[in-house]
């Protein structure tokens, strides 16, 4: 049996990809490749080598839930610790706030 693409239907072949999360290469890692629309698929084994890298790394657990406060007359985002100590984040840090679209703000640190 051929193994198909949940999303466009494609191909899937077997390769060695290279991993990336927040923009750091966890490394190469064996995955099943959509030969048409590129979506790569992990298997179970996979998926726990790229966990233990990630907590080895300290990546793991980064994305987090947070709501906007005010202060003043100003909303505000707090930034966990966690997050800000990986960005280089401290206190006067300039930053660019833009919308990327109606509901994603993007934060570019100066």
């Amino acid at each position: 049996m051929e193994n198909k693409c949940a999303l466009c239907n494609g191909k899937l072949k077997g390769k060695l990809v290279d991993y990336k999360i927040y923009g750091k290469s966890m490394g190469k890692f064996k995955a099943l490749v959509c030969d048409f629309c590129g979506e790569k698929w992990f298997g179970e084994e996979t998926a726990r080598k790229i966990e233990e890298k990630e907590k080895e790394l300290g990546l793991f657990g980064l994305s987090r839930e947070t709501k906007i406060s005010y202060s003043g007359n100003s909303l505000i985002i707090r930034i966990p610790k966690e997050l800000a100590r990986f960005m280089g984040l401290k206190k006067e840090t300039s930053v660019i706030l833009y919308p990327e679209d109606k509901n994603k703000l993007c934060v570019a640190v100066k």
